[in-house]
């Protein structure tokens, strides 16, 4: 549907979907405004907070994204989902699992990276993600966090990098701040048995000689991130350099569950 080129023509659209009984799940195909809401209003916060995190929202699509009912939301983006449960989540019981009854939803493009690595990584360790190091170079609130936070709760430790700083994620929801270097990356990678990229920049990449033998990359990138022929002479890794397919069956699992509950 077009909806108008005003970022008040999405909202009025979406809470009209979010009103209707009709309409079982909302997908909102971003980005749609890209422009930072510092520079439309000369302030650097932007007129818009999100009520349960105290932050002030970046983009129109930021605030756009929140609009969505948690009940009609098939990308599991809105504050309800990652502000309320997954970012505080605490303990084992909140991990995407392989169950997909789960009856929580999750970040579309997470949850199919989360399940990727079970099948492709987890599958072969006894005791799951308890002592695996995971480096993920992307902290968005759509992708990169969600996941380190949902691999973080199965057990694993994980670096979240971002073009500033690095987090460190451990099982509990609990979260510090590491040093920041020029090495840092490097110093996580080299300590990583998985690495997930997503640097939507074709001038990045994680050189293959920090990446241990047996590692699992994952690449979400439109652009590679890494030198694919370089990596797979590495010994032993496993790469995925796509996860599109996957994060559309988990779209459709979401969507599917929605409409299911809106039966019930």
């Amino acid at each position: 549907r077009v909806l108008g080129e005003t970022p008040s023509d999405v909202e009025k659209a979406i809470k009209s979907g979010n009103q209707r009984s009709d309409v079982d799940g909302i997908l909102v195909y971003y980005p749609i405004f890209k422009k930072r809401l510092s520079a439309v209003y000369r302030d650097e916060r932007g007129p818009y907070k999100n009520i349960l995190t105290g932050v002030y929202y970046k983009t129109y699509d930021d605030y756009l994204r929140d609009l969505v009912c948690c009940t009609k939301d098939v990308e599991g983006l809105c504050q309800e989902y990652n502000a309320r449960w997954l970012f505080r989540a605490r303990g084992k019981e909140s991990v995407a699992g392989s169950n997909i009854h789960d009856s929580k939803l999750y970040p579309c493009a997470a949850a199919s990276v989360f399940r990727i690595l079970e099948i492709y990584h987890a599958s072969s360790i006894p005791n799951s993600w308890e002592g695996t190091v995971v480096t993920i170079v992307n902290r968005s609130e759509i992708f990169g966090r969600p996941l380190a936070a949902m691999l973080a709760n199965a057990g694993a430790t994980v670096y979240s990098v971002d073009i500033d700083s690095i987090l460190l994620f451990r099982d509990g929801g609990r979260m510090k701040r590491c040093h920041h270097s020029s090495k840092a990356l490097e110093l996580c990678v080299r300590k990583s048995s998985v690495i997930v990229s997503g640097v939507p920049c074709p001038d990045f990449s994680i050189s293959c000689g920090w990446i241990k033998e047996g590692s699992t990359f994952v690449n979400v990138s439109e652009y590679p991130n890494v030198c694919e022929k370089s990596l797979l002479d590495v010994s032993g890794v496993q790469y995925i350099p796509h996860v599109g397919k996957v994060t559309i069956a988990v779209l459709e699992q979401n969507l599917i569950e929605l409409s299911q509950r809106h039966g019930s």
